[in-house]
């Protein structure tokens, strides 16, 4: 594919080095620093220019683009790059970043051509009312048209037992993967859990919530009070998340403006506290030490992991941390902290799981990345041969019931297969479900 990127920021420089190993890519910015530094790293067209400007793409004209990103930080110009985009070149497919969630309610987007918006600020706001939902839970992932859930949980348990994964497989709950020390594979039913693995669990919610509860050494608490530190819009975001969910918060920041602005915002459904951060008195001070839950909401990674060994070692059992840096993922899991995607990175993952998948397909990428998952559905078809090895589990879904063979499938229903696999296998795993 042809595909040009408006905006070289974090997000569009991601995407720039990822599509380029297999796709001709163009990046768009006024950042002359921004595009040197892609230059230098990847093999990509850089074309200096404001993207604001009908005149950027009169060099563009006369060839057809498969895709055309705007990922600048600014709706504004998102909406208007891509507005000019569809009117001075032609374009198959355009794929927008966007923060307002106005847009999505409304047929902005649709009207000036867009095919697809990705809004990241919503999307970590729903991921973390789902880790709420599920207190047990390091990650928890929905799909389409099913009534089953991908929940990841840490084994914690103490000593050096393990737990057989067939000790915890039922019909309604299948150990899909497990990430131990930095290595994701796909366990066999005599595989062991030990503690510190994350758990990958793919079914019905309730069951993995119940069936789970032997990997951790004290069962998991509800949240009904919670603590979130940074009050940008993202900080908002997740407190009036939380506060639809009936949790009480307490929304700690250092600039007086963005707390005056929360204050506003929120309407007195959350208590916004003025600090500085570093005083390790605040927890007593302002009574956070007996709150469920602590999300480090902040866009430093590294202030984040802090604040969230500060809590744990003051006896908060439940940390979040905001991950804007895929490299500070890894480092938050052995730390024992719940890392959850931040805008950017959403974003970024938003993007590419639309990029790959396609009107059969859908693809949704988790364990930082490096594991992936595959759904297709069907109206009715021949029973399908499911791929299973030692790299990939799949299975078929029909009528609410997961089916590890396609024999017991009623041919004349719908049905969907979904196939979980590592990243060295995706090609293959790909090739096979768009074929079945």
């Amino acid at each position: 594919m042809t595909i040009i990127i408006a905006g070289a920021g974090r997000v569009g420089f991601r995407l720039a080095r990822t599509l380029s190993t297999k796709h001709n890519v163009i990046i768009m910015d006024q950042n002359e620093e921004a595009l040197k530094r892609l230059n230098e790293s990847i093999d990509a067209l850089t074309l200096y220019a404001n993207v604001e400007d009908p005149k950027s793409y009169e060099s563009l004209a006369g060839k057809k683009y498969d895709l055309f990103i705007a990922v600048t930080d600014s709706d504004e110009i998102n909406l208007v790059c891509s507005l000019i985009a569809n009117e001075k070149i032609e374009v198959n497919k355009t794929v927008i970043r966007l923060k307002n969630q106005f847009f999505a309610k409304s047929s902005i987007a649709s009207k000036i051509g867009i095919t697809d918006a990705v809004f990241p600020l919503a999307m970590v706001a729903h991921s973390l009312q789902s880790l709420s939902l599920y207190p047990g839970a390091s990650n928890v992932k929905c799909f389409k048209n099913l009534p089953f859930k991908l929940i990841s949980v840490k084994a914690s348990f103490e000593g050096e037992d393990s737990i057989p994964v067939e000790n915890l497989s039922s019909e309604a709950l299948h150990i899909v993967g497990v990430d131990r020390q930095k290595t994701f594979f796909i366990p066999t039913q005599r595989d062991q859990i030990r503690t510190g693995d994350t758990v990958y669990c793919f079914g019905d919610p309730e069951t993995i919530q119940s069936k789970t509860a032997s990997l951790h050494v004290k069962p998991p608490k509800s949240v009904k009070t919670a603590v979130i530190f940074g009050a940008s819009d993202l900080g908002v975001t997740l407190a009036q998340a939380l506060i639809d969910q009936g949790v009480a918060i307490k929304l700690i920041e250092k600039d007086v403006v963005l707390c005056n602005q929360a204050a506003n915002q929120l309407q007195h459904h959350a208590t916004v506290i003025n600090s500085k951060y570093g005083d390790f008195h605040l927890f007593e001070e302002e009574g956070l030490l007996g709150a469920d839950m602590l999300v480090a909401a902040t866009p430093n990674d590294n202030e984040n992991i802090v604040k969230c060994i500060e809590a744990k070692s003051m006896g908060i059992g439940r940390v979040i941390a905001i991950n804007n840096d895929i490299e500070h993922y890894r480092l938050m899991h052995t730390l024992g902290i719940v890392a959850l995607r931040g805008p950017k990175m959403n974003a970024f993952y938003a993007i590419m799981e639309i990029i790959n998948s396609n009107i059969n397909v859908d693809e949704r990428l988790f364990c930082g990345g490096s594991a992936i998952c595959f759904t297709r559905h069907f109206q009715s078809a021949t029973k399908p041969s499911l791929l299973n090895n030692a790299k990939t589990l799949s299975f078929c879904i029909q009528d609410g019931h997961i089916c590890s063979s396609g024999e017991s499938l009623d041919e004349s229903q719908p049905f969907s297969i979904v196939a979980f696999t590592d990243r060295q296998n995706e090609e293959s795993v790909r090739t096979w479900i768009n074929a079945s």
